[in-house]
């Protein structure tokens, strides 16, 4: 049932679709958390926060294997652990780090009230989406244990009604995110293959741009987020589908560690604000975010290939980094 088209590389190792979107997604994740990017380019900045976020919680939300979480003993305490200790450790050092250096949404004091607060809460910095995974994916779980005996449809009713309530009813998490994840677990269970569904086409091109371009995109609210994130889906994997083998290589291989990139990356977007003097010459700040793209990634990789041969990966709830 879950099957995506392979971009056959290294024998053994093919990369897919899924892993091509997901490097896309992470370098729009460093791009805007690019401080010189979104104050130079404002509008675009808020476009894409718009609806790329969305985009990585439908396709999260498909990738979760909730049988396996069901079947394997211990499983879904793995999930959670994998996530919420590298989570732990990230959020708490990113705070501290916000009392010293230039961080938007720092904290301003260091109390166990205000970190708890973070930790639990209302989290800081791109963290915010490992939190939100944890408590979809909780949900997830707990609403197809409890009705495991029942039909597939009673289960994704029970578990669309627990991410209503505590979207309306806590400030653990938004509306939108819910429905994305939703959107994604909903797929995978009732067809199978993203792609399959959002079909790669060139023309994917066509709806976003008409939509992004227009001044009042955002009066549409969750259709304008649903319309941009398809389109893009659709268009990205196209040109997915014509990358020769080396750079689909290479793309399917950071697609598939988007998660220490994703931790790690806000070292290098702090660093990149001390670069900007070496890219003075460049009016456009487009080699400044080019830059910061590339140390991003190598950067965090690099960190994980440490953490794995120190075995320090273990303090991240899991025996390797790096897939």
């Amino acid at each position: 049932m879950y099957k995506e088209t392979a971009f056959h590389t290294k024998p053994g190792r093919p990369y897919n679709s899924i892993d091509h979107l997901r490097c896309v997604l992470i370098m729009m994740v460093i791009l805007i958390h690019t401080v010189n990017f979104g104050n130079l380019y404002p509008e675009v900045k808020d476009c894409i926060n718009f609806f790329f976020m969305p985009a990585f919680f439908l396709i999260t939300g498909y990738l979760v294997n909730i049988n396996k979480l069901l079947e394997e003993s211990g499983a879904f305490i793995k999930y959670i652990a994998r996530i919420a200790l590298p989570y732990t450790i990230m959020v708490l050092g990113y705070s501290i780090l916000s009392l010293y250096l230039p961080v938007r949404d720092g904290i301003t004091d260091s109390s166990p009230a205000t970190l708890a607060k973070v930790l639990f809460v209302t989290s800081i910095g791109p963290y915010w989406f490992l939190h939100t995974m944890m408590v979809c994916g909780t949900l997830y779980y707990t609403a197809f244990r409890l009705l495991m005996k029942y039909s597939l449809g009673a289960r994704c009713i029970l578990f669309g009604s627990l991410l209503l309530i505590v979207a309306l009813y806590t400030p653990l998490l938004s509306m939108r995110s819910a429905a994305f994840y939703f959107a994604g677990v909903s797929i995978r269970l009732f067809h199978g293959n993203l792609t399959g569904l959002i079909v790669p086409r060139y023309g994917g091109a066509i709806p976003f741009l008409l939509l992004a371009l227009s001044p009042d995109y955002t009066k549409y609210g969750d259709l304008s987020v649903a319309i941009l994130s398809i389109s893009f889906i659709s268009f990205v994997s196209a040109l997915c589908n014509r990358l020769p083998s080396m750079p689909s290589e290479v793309v399917g291989y950071i697609g598939r560690n988007t998660f220490p990139i994703y931790l790690f990356h806000p070292i290098f977007t702090m660093a990149a604000k001390f670069m900007l003097s070496l890219f003075s010459f460049d009016p456009t700040g487009l080699l400044h975010v080019s830059a910061t793209i590339l140390l991003g990634i190598a950067g965090s990789l690099l960190i994980a290939k440490f953490l794995d041969k120190t075995a320090l990966s273990y303090c991240f709830g899991r025996r390797y980094m790096l897939r």
